[in-house]
């Protein structure tokens, strides 16, 4: 074994911003079946208590027959994803467990959220609600 071998490589990916607000972190069950999630997807918690890629419209059906309505399902934002994950195709499989930054100074261009329409500046407001910070960054390449 070489000492100085290198084994790994960093590459930063400037998702957090600075260190004046705590960064903390939670764990929760994403939905199976939303695929590759990167690091720095916004994370939203719905009322089943999955979580869901931002910009998902989740419906929720109550009752049955003729008497049955859907609506979509009221989501929060939870967190921001800390790392990749796949969650897979199938929607029938058990919820992935991850881990989210829950507050915290994060870089405006690294939050990723899906859906038609959908932008980080949708969400800006409910972020700063629970505690993420959306910065503007200076990129050094």
């Amino acid at each position: 074994m070489n000492l100085f071998e290198q084994i790994g490589e960093f590459k930063p990916d400037s998702l957090i911003a600075g260190n004046s607000f705590p960064i903390m972190k939670e764990g929760i069950g994403l939905k199976a079946g939303q695929g590759i999630l990167k690091r720095g997807s916004l994370i939203m918690k719905c009322a089943d208590g999955a979580g869901y890629i931002a910009g998902t419209v989740v419906t929720v059906t109550t009752g049955e027959g003729a008497s049955a309505t859907t609506e979509t399902a009221k989501m929060e934002v939870f967190g921001i994803l800390t790392d990749d994950c796949d969650t897979g195709t199938d929607v029938s499989a058990d919820n992935i467990p991850v881990v989210c930054y829950q507050t915290g100074e994060m870089n405006r261009e690294a939050v990723i959220v899906s859906g038609e329409g959908a932008t980080v500046e949708t969400y800006e407001s409910d972020m700063k609600k629970v505690g993420i910070y959306l910065r503007n960054i200076q990129k050094y390449e």
